[in-house]
């Protein structure tokens, strides 16, 4: 792995540690921070597909309505792949329940995350975010 792509993926992998952070913090401000105004954001709730921050923006409304801060929202597992200008990473997440970030809480669940970033005068942006969890049938 050449210097330049370890670089690239450490500072993805502080963007995601951060965001996973500002969520648990309910700092909305922070959870915004790295995102592309033209963000494109798949979802487990309704609305399943936001396009731009400002829909974007409005689906933290309902997360932080039922996520009480401090819970866990916790990066389980994480892969990144990034070159020059584009990169992607993949997550198992933990929302809620038992993890490192907290004492167990009734209703957590673990699921997917996939980001697209891309790179805009030097600096990673989130374009593309996408949240899933597994089918039950």
């Amino acid at each position: 792995m050449s210097q330049r792509i370890g670089i690239a993926e450490s500072e993805i992998r502080v963007i995601i540690e951060a965001w996973a952070d500002a969520v648990r913090r309910h700092d909305l401000p922070a959870v915004l921070a790295h995102h592309d105004d033209d963000i494109v954001m798949f979802d487990v709730p309704p609305p399943l597909q936001s396009r731009g921050m400002a829909e974007y923006e409005k689906t933290w409304d309902l997360f932080f309505a039922y996520h009480e801060p401090g819970q866990a929202f916790d990066v389980e597992e994480l892969q990144i792949c990034a070159g020059d200008t584009v990169a992607f990473a993949v997550a198992i997440m933990r929302c809620g329940s038992a993890t490192v970030s907290g004492p167990p809480v009734p209703g957590g669940f673990p699921f997917r995350l996939t980001i697209g970033f891309r790179k805009v005068d030097g600096a990673w942006r989130i374009r593309h975010e996408h949240h899933s969890v597994p089918a039950t049938d």
